[in-house]
C-alpha cells in the first residue's frame, strides 16, 4: 500500500510545532537547569518497560535500548529526535526537584515559660535552623499559634543573642508570622545563629514601636 503523502505532511508539521515548543522551553532554561545528573536506573527501566525495550549495559554503564523496530520512514528520524530532547528534560528536572537542596543545621523546641503573655500558655510550636543552597534561614514548623489577637496586634518572630544567665544581650527581628503566610525567614545578614541562637516569638501591637514589647509566648534556643 502506497504511502499517504498527505498524512506524512500532517505528521511533519506536527514535528514542526513540536520543536518550536521545545525550542520555547530551551530558551527559558537557565545553565543551572542544564546541569545534568545522573538519573537512578529505575528511570530507564520505567522507559524500557514502557517502550517493550531490551535494556543491556554499555562498558561505560550507560544503558543501551535494543528496539524492536523494522525499516523506519525519514519522517521518523526528528522525531526520535524530539522524543530524546524531552527524555533528556525530563530526566533533568527530576533530577534537580527530587535532590533536596537545604539541610537543617539545629532546631528548638518553642516553649511557654512563666512571665510570658498568658495568651501564649496554650501555643505549641518548633523552630529549625536550615542552611538552603548557603542562606541561613528560620523555618517555624508544627505551629499552634493564636493568631486571633484581641487587639490591634500580630506575632512577630525574632534571633535573640543570651548571655550565660538567659539575659538578652541583643536581638533581630525575623517579621511578622502571618495565619497564612509562608513559616520560613532569612537570618538578616550579619547576624550570626550560632551567637543568635535563641527564637522567640511574641505579640507586638502595632503602635509603630518596632523594639521587642516583652510579651513573649514562646521561647526556646537551637541545638545541633
Amino acid at each position: 500500500m502506497a504511502d499517504d503523502p498527505t498524512s506524512d505532511r500532517n505528521i511533519e508539521r506536527n514535528i514542526d510545532a513540536d520543536f518550536a515548543d521545545i525550542e520555547a522551553l530551551l530558551r527559558d532554561l537557565d545553565a543551572s537547569d542544564l546541569e545534568l545528573e545522573t538519573p537512578p536506573d529505575t528511570i530507564w527501566q520505567g522507559i524500557a518497560e514502557q517502550l517493550d525495550l531490551d535494556e543491556t549495559r554499555a562498558s561505560g554503564g550507560a544503558p543501551v535500548l535494543a528496539a524492536p523496530f523494522g525499516r523506519r520512514r525519514s519522517w521518523m528520524v526528528p522525531l526520535t529526535a524530539a522524543a530524546a530532547v524531552i527524555v533528556i528534560i525530563a530526566v533533568s528536572v527530576l533530577a534537580v526537584t527530587g535532590s533536596p537542596s537545604s539541610t537543617e543545621l539545629a532546631s528548638a523546641e518553642l516553649s511557654f515559660a512563666p512571665g510570658f503573655d498568658p495568651v501564649g500558655a496554650e501555643a505549641e510550636a518548633s523552630a529549625a535552623l536550615v542552611d538552603d543552597d548557603g542562606a541561613e534561614l528560620i523555618r517555624i514548623d508544627d505551629d499552634q499559634l493564636p493568631f486571633e489577637l484581641d487587639e490591634d496586634a500580630s506575632l512577630e518572630l525574632w534571633l535573640i543573642e543570651a548571655d550565660a544567665d538567659g539575659n538578652v544581650v541583643d536581638l533581630v527581628s525575623l517579621g511578622d508570622i502571618e495565619a497564612d503566610g509562608d513559616r520560613t525567614f532569612p537570618v538578616p545578614e550579619g547576624y550570626d545563629p550560632a551567637v543568635f541562637t535563641v527564637v522567640d516569638i511574641s505579640i507586638e501591637p502595632h503602635d509603630g514601636d518596632p523594639t521587642h514589647s516583652g510579651r513573649s509566648i514562646l521561647r526556646g534556643a537551637l541545638t545541633a
